[in-house]
């Protein structure tokens, strides 16, 4: 029976230039309880009696994570296009939907969902030997053409957080069961979120983004908009979200494939984890970067999202991400 496997100086201090925002205060209270609710295509995470995020596999061309509500329950993603009446949102890029998970295979666009679907076929939010803070989702990623079947994915999501903090830890195991299939090299992949557009680096006024208030930077003490496709164990984009200072990391695990990955990381708020688009982020020649399956071989990536309430020091992100470094216990997932 086939199975699934579930399985470290700053030089840049770039903050809002609001002295009287306060920094990330540690923990002072324990881990609310993660609890679901499942119906319609939709799996709500609650940490304790207050909505996390929610599951939504039906509605999109791809299962997406949206809402996503911040400690303080302060909403952390751009709303549309699932949300078409949001004032100070920019309509581009209708693909970017809030955070999700594609990348082009064999020529294959389930980025762009031009040319492929991922279907989500089963979702399991109970399961022998299973924390109570993790379910699980496999999903088909179909060409939309001939309804070929490429590959199976299947990712357990995991969550937790406290009084100033929320995460999402997603361990994806990928398996080609329908022949080799290859990740192809291209910058418009994997792992992605798009931030709350407060939390963009610049403006645009004819999109009627008007006014920003984002910074960001790298594990590598890379800022701005230059730590486009530069390699880095974790990203912070941080900044006030409707006047309320917030920060959002995004970490790379030390096992997963190229670490550290290299950054599809826009100014405009999207920020994504590829380790593929070798040949757009390094200059590398052409199709250096694809990375091929073998009928029946698999490959896992795993990677966390962090949600915090104040801004953030790089030495505190560097801390979060020793934590989510450490093991975690080791699934073995059944068909």
């Amino acid at each position: 029976m086939k199975c699934f496997l579930l399985f470290s100086a700053f030089a840049c201090s770039i903050f809002c230039c609001c002295a009287s925002v306060a920094a990330v205060e540690p923990d002072t209270g324990a881990t609310p309880n993660v609890r679901f609710e499942h119906a319609d295509k939709k799996l709500k995470v609650f940490l304790g009696d207050q909505h996390f995020t929610t599951f939504d596999y039906g509605s999109h061309d791809k299962p997406i994570l949206y809402p996503i509500l911040g400690p303080g329950q302060v909403g952390m993603t751009r709303n549309w296009p699932m949300k078409d009446d949001v004032v100070g949102e920019a309509h581009d890029h209708p693909h970017h939907k809030s955070m999700w998970i594609t990348h082009e295979i064999s020529g294959v666009d389930f980025w762009g969902e031009k040319g492929g679907e991922v279907q989500t076929a089963t979702i399991e939010a109970e399961f022998v030997g299973k924390p109570k803070n993790v379910f699980r989702a496999t999903s088909l990623w179909v060409k939309k053409s001939d309804g070929k079947t490429l590959l199976t994915d299947q990712t357990a999501y995991r969550f937790g957080g406290d009084k100033n903090s929320r995460w999402i830890d997603c361990t994806i195991t990928y398996r080609a069961d329908h022949g080799d299939i290859t990740f192809d090299d291209t910058k418009e992949g994997l792992f992605a979120i798009r931030t709350h557009p407060d939390l963009r680096l610049n403006a645009r006024p004819a999109q009627g983004v008007a006014e920003v208030f984002g910074t960001a930077v790298n594990s590598e003490g890379v800022g701005g908009k230059e730590i486009w496709g530069k390699n880095a164990k974790w990203l912070l984009y941080q900044g006030p979200i409707d006047g309320k200072p917030m920060s959002i990391a995004m970490f790379d695990h030390p096992e997963n494939l190229r670490h550290p990955t290299t950054w599809h990381a826009r100014d405009y708020g999207l920020v994504t984890a590829n380790p593929f688009g070798l040949h757009h982020f390094l200059g590398k020649e052409k199709g250096s970067g694809a990375y091929r399956l073998k009928d029946g071989e698999t490959l896992t990536l795993r990677y966390r999202v962090e949600f915090l309430n104040g801004l953030a020091t790089p030495e505190e992100i560097e801390s979060r991400y020793e934590a989510f470094c450490t093991p975690v216990e080791r699934l073995v997932f059944q068909e």
